[in-house]
């Protein structure tokens, strides 16, 4: 939604005196950024720079600046839930569902929140969505497939998830379904509108002068011709052989079984027959379903309880080692104590530090940043978590020029004292982080 729809809040909030903490002013400005086309945030204290990702970021998450903690997300036994409603849209902007729309770009911002929330063991999409646009569908389920290897994420199909609800229901590790819940129409659809007739009733002529023979194909003013019917059908065709073939990927059925559907709809117990769902539950039951199966399956949950697996790690394994994955039913968990412990924290800097050098971190700091702070993050699952999250602007749009001169430049001459290098100031300052993790003097 562009600035010009918000004037009265752009009146309110620019140019204007405010009453608000410094910290909280990030905040509230990276939460109308996108509202108010604001690409980057200026500190005019400090001259620090806040590039769109990291805006969402602060947006998402301010705890760090000693705030309270705002969650787009509700938690419940360790579960997030994640409510998934109405009709999905490409680049709505917003967090949460807003007059009967669900942006994809908000479910991953929620979900990559999530995923980096230390206080998150897993994450349920509860959807009741009868689907909506192409673009950006298939991209938002490849990311929930990526993030369900680094944390558990499940589905509720609560009570309709079809079409591109499906698609996004499908990606995840594990389908609920309510007794009445339908799920399913792996299929594709065009709608053409002709006003052809309405405009001779009328007496109005629409003349088109165009270059390029199919630069108004599929126009309103003229009955669509066959040749333009059957590109756009053979566009839907290979829109559908794409949907089936990602579904049959997520949930290991077979592309020709999940195309024999005919975009057919099933409802709970025939859903689970054909596997599209894997369990019927009573939706007011669906996060102690999830949060038991993963205690059954040795997922840390909350406090300091481990389940009854086993509390010792394997042999020659540490627990920086420990893919974060939930799935691992034959993995111990790993418990608290043994994370807080003075003598962890070595193993405990260098994994830090491994997430915070790594190559996929760049651009996605504030996201490396997050993941580097929980216990147990092996740097394989932060890699993975930090490949499904955009980049920032800034750095997709840096150049060659940009990194020779960041390379060959030489450092600014201090009048006097020691300078404190960058690498020196982030190892001192990963030092306390882990001090203040293990509780080490």
């Amino acid at each position: 939604m562009p600035w010009r729809n918000l004037q009265h809040i752009a009146a309110r909030t620019l140019n204007q005196p405010l009453l608000m903490e410094p910290a909280y002013a990030r905040v509230f400005f990276s939460a109308l950024s996108e509202r108010l086309g604001a690409e980057r945030l200026i500190d005019g204290m400090t001259g620090q720079a806040f590039a769109s990702e990291e805006m969402k970021a602060l947006a998402l998450d301010w705890s760090e600046e000693g705030g309270r903690r705002y969650k787009s997300y509700r938690i419940e036994n360790g579960v997030a839930v994640l409510p998934v409603t109405g009709t999905l849209v490409h680049k709505l902007g917003y967090l949460m569902p807003v007059s009967g729309m669900t942006g994809y770009d908000g479910i991953i911002n929620r979900l990559q929140a999530a995923v980096a929330d230390p206080d998150v063991k897993g994450i349920l999409l509860d959807i009741d969505s009868p689907g909506g646009e192409v673009a950006g569908a298939f991209d938002t389920s490849d990311i929930i497939a990526r993030l369900r290897d680094v944390k558990p994420i499940w589905s509720l199909a609560n009570d309709m998830a079809c079409s591109a609800g499906y698609l996004l229901a499908s990606a995840c590790s594990n389908r609920l379904i309510t007794q009445t819940g339908v799920v399913g129409s792996v299929g594709v659809v065009v709608a053409h509108r002709s006003v052809e007739k309405m405009l001779e009733t009328v007496g109005v002529d629409i003349t088109l002068i165009y270059s390029g023979a199919h630069k108004v194909d599929g126009n309103p003013y003229e009955k669509l011709p066959e040749d333009v019917r059957a590109e756009i059908q053979a566009k839907i065709d290979d829109n559908r052989l794409l949907f089936a073939g990602k579904v049959a990927e997520y949930t290991g059925l077979k592309p020709k079984a999940v195309m024999a559907t005919e975009a057919a709809t099933y409802e709970g117990a025939d859903a689970v027959k054909i596997g599209f769902a894997n369990q019927i539950v009573n939706y007011a039951d669906a996060v102690s379903v999830m949060a038991d199966a993963m205690k059954n399956k040795g997922v840390f949950m909350a406090g300091n309880t481990t389940t009854a697996a086993s509390s010792a790690l394997p042999a020659g394994a540490d627990a920086a080692t420990l893919p974060a994955t939930a799935d691992a039913a034959t993995l111990p968990t790993v418990t608290a104590t043994a994370l807080t412990t003075a003598a962890a924290a070595p193993d405990e800097l260098t994994r830090a530090m491994s997430i915070l050098d790594c190559d996929e971190a760049k651009g996605r700091e504030p996201l490396a940043k997050a993941l580097a702070r929980m216990p147990g993050m092996s740097l394989e699952s932060a890699k993975a978590a930090l490949l499904a999250s955009p980049q920032s602007a800034q750095v997709r749009t840096d150049t060659a020029l940009d990194q020779l001169m960041n390379e060959e430049s030489p450092n600014a001459v201090d009048a006097g004292g020691a300078q404190t290098t960058g690498a020196a100031t982030k190892t001192s300052g990963l030092l306390k982080a882990a001090k203040a993790m293990t509780g080490a003097e």
